[in-house]
């Protein structure tokens, strides 16, 4: 049985569930313009103009990230080795893609990022921490 929860499995957890509200209200942005969704694009108005002429398959693929993102955050509340795994994977992914962003030229952005997945992945390797999925 998997032991009490701790604050930082909250946090990553609530991180995945807003994570997929936002990759809810783009996919549906992109897939239904005009519908309300598109004040999501208030946020940072400049990307709705870069993911736009891609709607047709990027809305979608938001909604299927948004699926993954969601298993992740029940995962990981409830404490399942699945879980874990799907986090750490998804936190990964997530850091070589900033790690792109350096090379890429952006290199404040791509900094932070691979700076926080890399800390919310020692965060979930520790083993006490990892132990504790069931």
């Amino acid at each position: 049985m998997p032991t009490a929860k701790p604050i930082g499995v909250y946090l990553i957890a609530f991180f995945f569930a807003v994570a997929t509200c936002i990759l809810v209200a783009v996919g549906t942005a992109l897939l239904f313009p005009g519908s309300v969704a598109e004040t999501i694009w208030h946020l940072y108005p400049a990307r709705r103009a870069l993911l736009f002429p891609y709607r047709d398959w990027l809305g979608p693929g938001f909604l299927v990230l948004a699926v993954a993102m969601a298993s992740a955050g029940i995962g990981c509340y409830r404490q399942r080795k699945w879980g874990w795994r799907l986090a750490v994977t998804i936190f990964a992914v997530n850091g070589l893609g900033d790690a792109a962003q350096i090379f890429l030229g952006h290199f404040v952005e791509g900094g932070i990022g691979v700076s926080v997945a890399v800390a919310i992945l020692i965060y979930l390797s520790r083993p006490m921490l990892r132990d504790s999925f069931a």
